[in-house]
């Protein structure tokens, strides 16, 4: 599996992280340590930058990005596509992650969180 990122969506995650920090993404379906509520009907793809020592357990799956490591867990898994990028889009002014077959999310949030329940960390 593999996760590219354009230089605007670079430079947004280098505005952010720090040497301590890592990425994270999820799959916002209402439950889990980075999902507060389904704030939507369906699911949305989020891009969360953490410290590395609250990642919790159970992301385990890990991806090489250009952007560095990027964890994420079995449901988000589920439905990521083999080939994908996140791209700025200049017309509506919001990062997509898009995969070679499909946009996956038009407006991907790239931000600063940390998880949101008492949970077994790294």
């Amino acid at each position: 599996m593999k996760l590219t990122f354009d230089n605007n969506a670079l430079n947004k995650i280098n505005q952010l992280k720090n040497t301590q920090d890592e990425l994270v993404l999820d799959l916002d379906d209402g439950i889990g340590e980075f999902s507060d509520y389904l704030s939507q009907n369906g699911l949305k793809y989020n891009l969360f930058i953490t410290p590395a020592k609250t990642i919790p357990v159970t992301f385990s799956n890990v991806l090489m990005s250009n952007a560095g490591k990027v964890y994420f867990n079995h449901d988000t898994e589920l439905t990521l596509d083999q080939d994908m990028q996140v791209i700025f889009d200049y017309h509506t002014s919001t990062f997509q992650l898009r995969s070679t077959n499909t946009l996956l999310e038009p407006n991907f949030q790239i931000s600063k969180k940390s998880p949101t329940n008492d949970i077994a960390i790294r």
